[in-house]
Order: C-alpha cells, then structure tokens, then sequence
C-alpha cells in the first residue's frame, strides 16, 4: 500500500487526503490548528459556488463536477451544507466576464438565465440596475458553509482511512512517505520561497441585518465593481465582501478586526447596489484572506528537488467551489494517470487568467 502524509487541512489538504485514502492509500493528514480555523482560506462561513469562470472552461467544468460532489457529501453526511440559491453576475458592460461566461456555460450546457436590467429587479427585495447591461443568472450555483463542509471532508476522510495529527510540519523536518502533500494554502510560500510565488493578503467581509424578504436571494458577483456576496442565509445576514486590493499580512499573527475603510466601502456598495440595506447595521464581520498567484492559476506540481513532493495550493479566492473535484486531479497526477495542466506549474507567471473577481488587485 502506497503511503501519503499530507500537510494542512483546509479544503485543498483534506479533500485531497479522503480522495488518496478512497483510492487504498495509507494517509496521514496533518494540521497545526484544527480543521476549519478561520486563519485558514477555508474557514470562513459561505463560499459562492458558482460555474462561471469567463472564457476558461477548464475550471467552468471543474466546478461543475465539484457541485455534485458537494451534494454527495451532504447526502451522505446528512448535514447541510449547499444552499441552492444560484448566483447573479451584474454585468457592466456588453463584451465582459459575464459574456465570455456565457458563451462558455453555452459550450458545456450548464444551465443559466440572461436577464435585462429591469427583469433581475424579481431576484432581489430592492436591485439597482441604473448601470448594468444585463444579469447572467446561474440557477444551478449557491452557497456553500464553508468551515463546516472542510470539517466535513476531514471527517470522510477519518472514516475512509486517514489519521489526523497535530503539529505543525515543515520542509526541514524532512516528512516521509511515498508522497508527501504540501496543501499549505497562505503559508505555502513561507515554506518554500523559492519555489511559490503567492501574495496573502486581507479580505474584510461584512453581514447586514435585513428583513426576511432576503432569505433565498441569489449569491451576487460584480466583477468590475469587485464585490460579492449573497443573501441572508443561517442567520448570519447579507453578507457584502469587498474584493479590492489588501495589504500583505501574516496568517499566524494576523489581529481579525475589521478595518473602518473596508466597512465603509460595503456599506457604500451595499447602499448603492441594493437601495433597502442603506440603513442596515452591520450585525456580523470576519477577517480572512486570500492566497494570491499572480495569474490567477493554482498550483499543481512536484518539487522541482524533491519529486514525492507535491506542492498545491494558490486558491485565489476562487479555490474552494472546487475542493473534492480539485482533489480527484491532484489524486491522478500524484497516481501519473495523467500530467498537471501546464497553467499550474511552479515558475514565473504573468499575465492575468482574470478567474476570479478583482484579479487584478
């Protein structure tokens, strides 16, 4: 039996270690906090799920096979985690994201709705459509809980096979197995400086009390405004999550208070985007980050020395929809049933693959 140890346990690390173990690998899964901590990537509430992606089908599909991995989990573990409430992209101009999505939610036939300004006023308590030029309506996305549907994977995992550990592993102390899975998220590039190039930086996120005429509202994106968010969903409000540039900061040490400039740039966006929540108080916030490649790609590849080594991660904010699908991926190329898209290779990018909102921050 071919062994693994993989090394973190958000969404990347643990679907890959259940998928490794349901394929007869001996696996070791471990993480220095706990599953689900909100200094990870994957620890934050809600994440969108959604299938657009612009003109990059590679991951359009990717999604979409995660989707029904997502409602397999669920169905399986008996605990909810998708709310299918789909997702709106407002678009702003005729030839942007939104279009190159469409043509590519066309070629793949997943399901979605073009609606005029005026018609997508239906999908909300109060809409703003003065600047768009249309909404690209995917009835088929939604939202997912986010730390609990990592917990969730951890749990799977344990029940196919995989040890969880504690402790914090690094590359000096030399891990042994047959493959070893570096699946770090923000502290990938901190382990290995030479070899990743990721930028961690801050997102502020922020909940608005609101009646319940917005329970069951789609999951919103704006692309060129860079802010999303979704509905009230669990209690936990409206959420509103400015996608702008952040500063660089340390996972480990991080202070999670918002900042005063982030709450008033939502609650700007928020105001002028959807009239009815000008005067909402903000009843809840959370401070994460994001895991930044340049262009926008993840990172699948070995350890240019070390070729047992695998190095995954770079979720950019678009990462976590795709988790057990992802893992099944990284799991054929660990397997060499077939070779990492070049686009994730370790090296220098540039360029801008613009998969996922504010890419350009």
């Amino acid at each position: 039996m071919s062994s693994a140890l993989v090394v973190g346990a958000g969404v990347f690390g643990a679907a890959t270690a259940r998928e490794l173990a349901l394929r007869g690998w001996d696996v070791v899964l471990i993480e220095q906090y706990a599953p689900g901590t909100v200094r990870s990537a994957s620890g934050g509430d809600t994440r969108l799920a959604r299938v657009a992606h612009g003109d990059a089908d590679w991951y359009a599909e990717l999604a979409r096979n995660a989707r029904t991995s997502w409602l397999e989990l669920q169905e399986a573990t008996g605990t909810r985690i998708w709310e299918p409430v789909g997702v709106a992209w407002f678009a702003r101009s005729e030839n942007g994201f939104e279009e190159r999505s469409r043509a590519s939610l066309e070629r793949l036939g997943v399901p979605y709705e073009w609606l005029e300004p005026g018609e997508a006023r239906r999908l909300y308590p109060s809409l703003n459509v003065d600047d768009l030029t249309g909404v690209l309506y995917e009835p088929e996305a939604g939202v997912l809980h986010a730390r609990r549907a990592t917990q969730l994977l951890v749990e799977a995992g344990e029940r196919a096979g995989v040890r969880l550990e504690s402790g914090r592993c690094v590359p000096a102390d030399d891990p042994r197995a047959d493959v070893v899975v570096w699946a770090c998220g923000p502290w990938l590039a901190t382990l290995f400086p030479e070899q990743v190039d990721l930028k961690v930086t801050r997102r502020d996120v922020f909940f608005f009390g609101a009646d319940a005429s917005w329970r069951g509202t789609p999951g919103f994106c704006e692309y060129d405004a860079a802010y999303y968010g979704h509905g009230e969903i669990a209690g936990l409000g409206v959420k509103v999550a400015p996608d702008l540039p952040g500063d660089e900061i340390d996972p480990d040490t991080l202070e999670r208070t918002p900042l005063p400039s982030w709450e008033q740039a939502a609650r700007s966006y928020a105001a002028r985007r959807f009239p009815g929540l000008a005067d909402a108080p903000v009843i809840g916030t959370r401070v994460c980050q994001y895991d930044l490649t340049v262009d926008t790609h993840f990172i699948v590849d070995r350890h240019p020395e070390r070729t047992s080594w695998w190095l995954i991660g770079g979720g950019s904010g678009h990462g976590f929809k795709h988790g057990p699908a992802f893992a099944d991926y990284v799991a054929d190329c660990i397997e060499g049933k077939r070779e990492p898209e070049p686009f994730h290779a370790l090296g220098t990018r540039t360029g801008d693959a613009g998969l996922r909102t504010a890419s350009y921050g």
